[in-house]
C-alpha cells in the first residue's frame, strides 16, 4: 500500500473502531500456530532439465498456450518436444511439434496450440533431450455463442516467498477449477536492485522454483496478470522513486520482457506490451482481464480528498486504464453478448471510504464542497482514479449493461460488495458487484502487528478494524483482514456463486476451509450473503 504500510493501517483501523464505540462482541478465533521454515521455494531448481516446471494458460475455444524452461547449454539452443494427447497416457497424440529453446528468452519456451476440439480437457507434456517432464493439464473453451451452463475458476494474487507457505496454491489445485485467474504480485522484486532484464528473470526462475506452484501450473491453466510486485512497488506510467540508474520506462520494458518469458502468455505481434485482453466462455461469460499498472497516472498518497495533495483523486481527466484500454472496455462491454461480463481487476473497484465529509448541509452552505469528499484507505487502487471510475459506472449504465461483477487482487484483504453509482446520493443503487481476494501468502501474520499483544486480542481488535470499515461503508457485505488464501467463483446462467476459500499459509499441512460465501442472481447487481 502507498504511504501508510500495512501494520501502520491496521493498528489504525483497530484504533479507530475501538473509538467509535465498535466493541460489543467482538471475539477472536483460535490462534494459528507459526511454523519456522517458510514457503516451499527451494529445492526445484536446478533438478532435471524443466527446474521452472511446466504451464499451460489463456484457454481458447481450438487450443491454448503451453510454457516451459529449459537450462539451455547447447550451442544454437535446445531442442524442445511438446505433445498433446486425449488422455494420460498419451496414447492419443493429436497434436505435436518442436520448439528451439534458447539463451535469448532464458530457455523458456511457448506453444501457442490450435487445431483441438473446443470445451475439453487435454493432456500436454514436454521433451528435452532424453528426458520428458511432467505431464500438465490443458483446457479449451467453449465456441462463442455456445450454450454453457456452468463455468468454475479460482482467482486470487499476492504470493511472497517469506515464512509463510504456499499451502493455497496446493489447495486451488485441487479444486477442479476450469482456469485459474491470478490477478498479479506473482513475484516481489527488490525495488532497488531488480533492474536489468536478468535481473527481473533471475526472480521470476526463484518463485517458479515452488513445487507447490509448480504442481498447481501442471492441474490448472492459469489466465494471469501483472500488478506492482512484478516490477516496483507502485509502479505507473510516470516514474520509478527508487533508482536513477535507468529510465523508468527502460526498467518497466526490462520488467514485461521478463514476465512474457516466463508466463503462458502469447505477445500481441502489433503492441507487444499490450497484457489487457478478453476471454469468452461459450453463451456465459465475457471475462475482461484489465491492466491498471502499465498506463496510469501516479497514485495518491495523501488520503484526505479534501487536502491539496488528496484533492488529485477527485481530478478529471486522471487515468488507471489510460483512453486506449479504457475505450476497448467500454466496447468490450457494450457488444457482449453474453449473460455475465467479469472484470479481472488488479486492483479493487470499489468505494472505500474511512472518513465522510460530504454531507448536504456543507454542500448546502458551500456550493463548491467536494463531492464524494472523504479520508479513503491508503489503498493505491481505484479510488485515486475516482472521475474514471464515475465515468465507467455512468456508461455501465447508461447503456443498460448488465450483470457486471468484478474480481479483484492486490490488497491481500477479503472484501464483498455491491458497487454503488454514487456513495453520496439520496437515491445510491448498486451498478455492479465486486470481490476482492486475500493473499495467497502471508505479510506477515498480521496478529503480530500489535506488540506484545496476546494472539487472541491482536484478532480481536482486527475485527473491529474489520467491523469500522463496514459502518463506513454500508454498501460492503463482508470484509475480512485476518485471513489468507482464495476465491472459487461457480457460475450458471441463473447465478453467480463466490466462496472465500482461507488457510492458514504458516501450516504447511493447511487444507482450505470456506470462510464466507455469497449470490449474486443475474439481473440484480446485488451480494447475497450466503449461511
Amino acid at each position: 500500500m502507498a504511504g501508510v504500510d500495512r501494520r501502520t493501517f491496521l493498528q489504525a483501523m483497530a484504533a479507530a473502531a475501538a473509538a467509535s464505540g465498535l466493541t460489543n462482541g467482538a471475539q477472536g478465533e483460535p490462534a494459528a500456530v507459526a511454523v519456522p521454515g517458510g514457503a516451499s521455494a527451494a529445492g526445484a531448481e536446478g533438478a532435471g532439465p524443466f527446474p521452472q516446471g511446466i504451464a499451460a494458460g489463456d484457454p481458447r475455444p481450438d487450443g491454448a498456450v503451453l510454457w516451459t524452461r529449459v537450462d539451455t547449454t547447447a550451442p544454437g539452443g535446445t531442442d524442445v518436444g511438446w505433445e498433446v494427447a486425449t488422455d494420460d497416457t498419451f496414447d492419443d497424440v493429436v497434436a505435436n511439434g518442436i520448439e528451439v529453446a534458447g539463451a535469448g528468452a532464458d530457455g523458456c519456451i511457448h506453444v501457442s496450440v490450435d487445431g483441438l476440439g473446443a470445451d475439453r480437457w487435454y493432456a500436454y507434456r514436454f521433451r528435452a533431450g532424453d528426458a520428458t517432464s511432467r505431464p500438465g493439464r490443458l483446457r479449451t473453451a467453449p465456441t462463442p455463442g455456445a450454450d454453457v451452463d456452468h463455468l468454475r475458476f479460482v482467482f486470487a494474487s499476492c504470493q511472497q516467498i517469506n515464512d509463510s507457505h504456499y499451502v493455497a496454491h496446493r489447495a486451488a489445485a485441487a479444486e477442479g477449477a476450469d482456469f485459474f485467474m491470478h490477478l498479479g504480485d506473482y513475484v516481489y522484486v527488490d525495488d532497488h536492485a531488480t533492474l536489468s532484464v536478468d535481473d527481473y528473470r533471475g526472480v521470476l526462475r526463484r518463485f517458479k522454483s515452488d513445487v507447490l506452484l509448480q504442481d498447481c501450473h501442471a492441474a490448472v491453466p492459469f489466465v494471469l496478470m501483472w500488478d506492482d510486485g512484478e516490477f516496483w512497488n507502485g509502479v505507473d506510467a510516470v516514474h520509478d522513486p527508487f533508482q536513477t540508474e535507468l529510465d523508468h520506462r527502460e526498467r518497466h520494458q526490462n520488467g514485461v520482457d521478463a514476465w512474457f518469458d516466463y508466463m503462458p502468455v502469447l505477445r500481441d505481434a502489433d503492441d507487444p506490451n499490450r497484457l489487457y485482453r478478453s476471454l469468452g466462455w461459450g453463451s456465459l461469460a465475457d471475462l475482461f482481464v484489465l491492466d491498471v499498472r502499465s498506463y496510469r497516472d501516479a497514485a495518491v498518497d495523501a488520503v484526505s480528498s479534501l487536502s491539496p495533495d488528496g484533492a488529485v483523486m477527485m481530478q478529471a481527466g486522471r487515468t488507471t486504464l489510460g483512453a486506449a484500454q479504457k475505450a476497448w472496455l467500454e466496447g468490450g462491454l457494450r457488444r457482449s453478448e453474453a449473460a455475465w461480463r467479469l472484470l479481472g481487476n488488479g486492483y479493487n473497484f470499489n468505494w472505500w471510504r474511512l472518513i465522510d465529509l460530504d454531507h448536504p448541509l456543507l454542500r448546502a452552505l458551500n456550493p463548491r464542497w467536494q463531492h464524494n469528499a472523504g479520508v479513503y484507505a491508503p489503498n493505491e487502487a481505484w479510488d485515486d482514479y475516482q472521475a474514471e471510475r464515475l465515468e465507467l459506472l455512468r456508461f455501465i449504465d447508461g447503456e443498460g449493461v448488465e450483470d457486471v461483477v468484478s474480481c479483484a487482487g492486490h490488497t491481500h484483504l477479503y472484501f464483498a460488495g455491491d458497487v454503488p453509482d454514487d456513495i453520496d446520493s439520496p437515491t445510491r443503487r448498486s451498478v455492479l458487484t465486486e470481490f476482492t481476494t486475500g493473499s495467497l501468502t502471508a505479510d506477515p501474520d498480521p496478529r503480530t502487528l500489535f506488540g506484545g499483544l496476546p494472539r487472541g486480542l491482536a484478532e480481536a481488535l482486527i475485527h473491529l478494524g474489520e467491523r469500522f470499515v463496514i459502518s463506513q461503508n454500508p454498501w460492503y457485505a463482508y470484509v475480512n483482514f485476518l485471513d489468507q488464501g482464495y476465491a472459487v467463483v461457480d457460475l450458471t446462467p441463473e447465478e453467480l456463486v463466490c466462496e472465500f476459500r482461507l488457510l492458514d499459509t504458516f501450516d504447511p499441512a493447511a487444507t482450505a476451509r470456506t470462510g464466507a460465501a455469497f449470490r449474486v442472481r443475474r439481473g440484480s447487481a446485488t451480494v447475497e450473503r450466503l449461511a
